[in-house]
């Protein structure tokens, strides 16, 4: 990629908000956009730019169908520069099988010899929850088992809480 190209992913399980989230990356913010939003299906690519960037974006559908091809394919974390993984904070039933989806593809990108720097979006924190004990605790406790994952791997780490509702304010929690 170019220097001023960026190559960015977008992942995690369905339902998750990845799209939304990158709606909003691209300042589509009208309540139209999120209406008409449907299920990511397979590998979506598409261009935006910022001020100072061009992004290259890869926005993964999340079933378990196409969760299990992208893990057959390294070829689609090659040359990534930035990886955004969304975890849903409300849907505590699968953060065991988002964890394990997120460390298979930080081993992929390790074995390919990539670099990119990692942000996880614990998203849906919205306002409503944000100061529930209930949701701090779900956040402390995937910070901690996200920081044991990333023990195994040399890429830079970010979280976030994010939320539709804040107009993507990332509150950066590590």
């Amino acid at each position: 990629m170019d220097s001023d190209k960026k190559k960015m992913i977008i992942v995690g399980l369905d339902n998750a908000g990845k799209s939304t989230i990158l709606l909003t990356m691209k300042r589509q913010l009208g309540p139209h956009n999120f209406q008409e939003l449907q299920p990511t299906k397979g590998l979506q690519t598409e261009e935006f730019e910022t001020d100072e960037m061009v992004y290259h974006v890869f926005d993964f559908g999340g079933q378990k169908n196409y969760r299990e091809k992208y893990l057959e394919r390294p070829i689609y974390f090659a040359s990534t520069d930035i990886l955004i993984f969304v975890i849903d904070i409300q849907d505590d039933k699968r953060f065991d099988l988002a964890l394990k989806y997120l460390d298979d593809i930080l081993a992929l990108i390790n074995d390919l010899g990539e670099k990119p720097d990692c942000s996880i979006f614990f998203h849906k924190f919205d306002p409503e929850i944000s100061d529930l004990e209930e949701y701090q605790k779900r956040s402390r406790n995937l910070r901690q088992k996200i920081r044991q994952i990333f023990k195994k791997y040399s890429f830079s780490l970010k979280i976030y809480h994010t939320s539709i509702y804040t107009v993507f304010e990332k509150i950066q929690v590590m």
